[in-house]
């Protein structure tokens, strides 16, 4: 069965690519392009190929889209700083015949026609890469060079290489408009930012610039006075003065013209308008103090007629209804229509939803959601690296809107060289109230850890509720487990259950307010898990198990980052026998995301022979240095710290190990790929003197 099992995983993995050699058997045409490097080519073709949406290429490639995909590229490469490439299209007519084009910067004649291409191969030849050589300001007082020249190029890179300071002429007015909207976030509104001098050096790619800034003074707001219009009434019906020390901005004044509609959009006046004019200007020593006129025409009272739904034809119209939530003959709010058309798109079954109002009369308007429902099943392969595991590989298949009803169903089956896993996941949206979802789940896993092989499948079923003010995500489960712990040790059964049944109430909670998921680079996380098992839910199996972790990112300067990691388990028998306690349930910490001088599951506590038998308490404290190298690679120095305890009486920790080392990291579209080496301070009778990792994923 097992066998099985796993050729039916790695059938799955390689189904598509026989499905893709099965196709390129057809006689299509063919396209290849060379010079801009392994992945760059491959790049620039899949950019080519969407000018030709079908799902197979062409039986020929005719002059329109040879021309337009040589503008393509030229495009592509003058965003990569060559700003005076040469391309050559070397082409296979349909009579075997072959002809070459030539690009240059200044373009060339249209080709031929009719043209009728069996092959098309475009060679590159970019020329020199345009660089940043020289970039100087002139008339900087409120900001560092450091800063001014961030806007720019790439600065927080240890190696100065060419292609962190990239020239184009686009790249110049974006640095130059990004230097003078920071300035004026800063309270400078009447800045001034021009180029003084630009040099380009044809022979090399180099380029000399420099910028002359003026920041004038900065501008505070002292005092707002609102006068509220109500209707199209031209009288004053409110009237109040609120004194402020906001630094006054563009952005500044368009933030405070939204809050102010955002109020009134509340009260049913979709039409509302915000006037502001400055009244008076005061001179202090400090920069200019500004006292404003801000007026606020509220329009018409507007009440919602009805609510209509365009585009939709597999989703059931009471789905759409009951997602957006809205009232009919109440006033009209604005940004409740907002809210249902973002709860609309979260739904994760339409590739767009759009919203207009259609007029019925001054004083009543329907409201228009227009959807384009997108793709009901999609199948994806997976893929990925560890050190213990070494390599994953399998397949996901996933079905959106069952039924009708926006239902979601997710199959996921993986396989390594120590684990198969299988796990499905069924979800209804709003299905207990307001964005409180219902999931169904089942799942089996067999891997095989340091020092037993872990068996475990069931089933169970949940609520979550996600936070958006927050960035929260909680839910709360029944689950039936099965638990065997196969393969261990004599001796190892004292330490617990090696083969149980679980009845467990799960809460979890995961709070999220990093700049982003796969590179980190300012924020925090936070992860708790509480499980209760108990012979009243089900099974045989008594224990309460609790886990927290959180992570920290602090950006020391342009380019370097310290990353703190600090997690806590705790598993006990209350109320019940030590023995009562699955063996599998226990914390077996080590590896690539945990303490880096061990593999995975080799840092837990050992018995008197030697065994790996788990801790049921555990501190763990990661911190990193990260250093950039240049814009895709960085260099990590770290250091591990782990505390343990095999039993609870010993809590936290009766034992510590240490582990330091460092590492790379290659920045790619999938989050970064690691190697890291930890070395251990003090290993124990049998513990290696240290680990080499290779991983993908940010490690805590």
């Amino acid at each position: 069965m097992k066998r099985n099992f796993h050729f039916a995983c790695w059938l799955l993995v390689l189904l598509p690519a026989v499905c893709q050699a099965a196709a390129a058997q057809t006689n299509y045409a063919r396209l290849k392009i060379s010079g801009n490097g392994f992945f760059g080519d491959r790049q620039l073709k899949r950019t080519v190929a969407t000018l030709h949406p079908e799902k197979h290429p062409p039986l020929h490639y005719d002059a329109n889209f040879i021309e337009d995909a040589a503008l393509l590229i030229f495009s592509d490469l003058r965003r990569s700083g060559y700003l005076k490439p040469r391309l050559v299209a070397q082409v296979t007519l349909d009579d075997g015949s072959i002809r070459k084009f030539e690009w240059a910067e200044s373009g060339r004649e249209p080709l031929p026609r009719p043209l009728h291409a069996r092959k098309v191969w475009f060679r590159i030849f970019k020329g020199h890469l345009y660089h940043f050589q020289s970039l100087e300001f002139e008339g900087l007082q409120h900001l560092t060079r450091d800063q001014a020249r961030s806007f720019f190029i790439e600065t927080g890179t240890l190696l100065p290489l060419r292609q962190n300071r990239l020239y184009t002429p686009e790249r110049l007015q974006q640095g130059l408009g990004s230097l003078k909207e920071t300035l004026e976030r800063r309270g400078y509104a009447s800045n001034k930012v021009e180029l003084l001098e630009r040099r380009q050096d044809d022979g090399n790619g180099k380029v000399f610039v420099r910028v002359g800034v003026e920041e004038g003074p900065s501008f505070f707001v002292r005092s707002i006075h609102e006068e509220i219009y109500r209707e199209s009434t031209n009288q004053v019906e409110k009237s109040l003065i609120v004194s402020t020390n906001a630094i006054f901005s563009p952005l500044w004044v368009q933030d405070f013209k939204q809050a102010l509609k955002t109020v009134y959009f509340h009260q049913g006046y979709p039409d509302c308008s915000v006037d502001l004019a400055i009244t008076n200007t005061i001179e202090q020593s400090t920069g200019r103090e500004l006292h404003l006129l801000v007026k606020v025409f509220t329009g018409p009272l507007v009440a919602l007629n009805n609510v209509k739904f365009e585009g939709y034809k597999k989703t059931k119209l009471s789905t759409l209804q009951h997602r957006v939530r809205l009232e009919e003959s109440n006033r009209l709010d604005r940004v409740r229509v907002e809210e249902g058309r973002y709860r609309l798109a979260r739904l994760g079954i339409f590739d767009s939803v759009e919203l207009r109002y259609d007029l019925i009369n001054e004083h009543e308007r329907d409201v228009v959601y227009t959807v384009k429902e997108g793709k009901r099943l999609d199948l994806s392969v997976l893929a990925g690296w560890g050190s213990y595991e070494m390599l994953r590989g399998g397949v996901e298949l996933e079905q959106f809107n069952m039924f009708g009803l926006a239902h979601h169903s997710r199959l996921r089956l993986i396989q390594s060289f120590k684990s198969s896993s299988a796990d499905y996941n069924y979800s209804v949206p709003d299905f207990f109230g307001n964005d409180i979802d219902l999931f169904l789940i089942a799942s089996g896993l067999r891997r095989q850890e340091v020092s037993f092989v872990r068996e475990e499948y069931g089933g169970g079923l949940g609520a979550r509720k996600y936070f958006k003010a927050t960035s929260s995500d909680v839910n709360v489960r029944y689950q039936y487990q099965v638990l065997n712990a196969a393969d261990t040790a004599p001796g190892v059964a004292v330490a617990g259950l090696t083969n149980a049944s679980a009845g467990t109430i799960i809460a979890e909670l995961r709070h999220d307010r990093r700049d982003n998921p796969l590179y980190p680079r300012r924020g925090y996380k936070v992860f708790t898990h509480f499980e209760l098992g108990s012979s009243y839910l089900g099974g045989d199996a008594n224990y309460q198990r609790f886990e927290v972790a959180t992570s920290w990112v602090l950006p020391l300067y342009h380019g370097a980052w310290m990353n703190f990691g600090l997690s806590h388990g705790l598993v006990v028998p209350l109320g019940a026998r030590e023995q009562d306690l699955p063996f599998d349930r226990r914390f077996f910490p080590g590896g690539d995301n945990s303490i880096r001088g061990y593999q995975e599951g080799e840092a837990s506590p050992r018995d008197a022979t030697g065994q790996f038998v788990g801790a049921e308490s555990y501190v763990l404290g990661n911190v990193e240095f990260e250093q950039a190298l240049t814009r895709s690679i960085s260099v990590v120095l770290f250091s591990d710290s782990l505390g343990t305890a095999r039993d609870i009486s010993n809590y936290p920790f009766d034992q510590g190990l240490f582990s330091v080392g460092g590492g790379l990291r290659w920045r790619t579209l999938v989050g970064p790929i690691r190697l890291e080496y930890g070395y251990n301070l003090n290993p124990r009778p049998g513990d290696p003197t240290g680990t080499l990792h290779f991983s993908m994923g940010f490690p805590f």
